[in-house]
């Protein structure tokens, strides 16, 4: 799978309906993808009824969420920060290099089917429920 099929699945799951396309059509492109990525900072695009506010030890919740995925290995980065952005980690590499950095990061568990979000005011962080189609 491309990084770009694996955003796109991202973006089909858990962006609100009347901003896919747009989103979409931004990472189809590496030009314009840039549009994406600077949203993240204060996304509000979210479809937020299919997430989680992440409260207490962020790695923990993250940790315990994504043990239903037995063979996870790594994970995906999906950033503002162009260090960061399209880069896969290991688990605990990503946490450490996001979690509190103040930039607006998705972190991708698996085939999109967990993913966390972190803007960057410190109380805006999500986890996904597991999502599989």
């Amino acid at each position: 799978m491309t990084t770009t099929e694996l955003e796109s699945k991202v973006i089909k799951r858990f962006v609100i309906k009347d901003k896919r396309d747009r989103y979409l059509n931004f990472i189809s492109k590496d030009k314009t993808r840039d549009k994406f990525t600077s949203e993240l900072a204060h996304f509000n695009d979210l479809d937020f009824r299919l997430f989680e506010e992440v409260k207490g030890d962020e790695r923990e919740v993250i940790k315990d969420r994504i043990k239903v995925l037995p063979k996870l290995v790594d994970c995906y980065l999906i950033s503002e920060d162009n260090e960061l952005d399209r880069k896969r980690m290991t688990v605990d590499e990503a946490l450490r290099e996001t979690i509190g950095h103040g930039m607006g990061t998705v972190i991708v568990f698996g085939d999109a089917e967990i993913i966390f979000y972190e803007g960057e005011e410190p109380s805006n962080r999500w986890i996904s429920k597991r999502v599989t189609l």
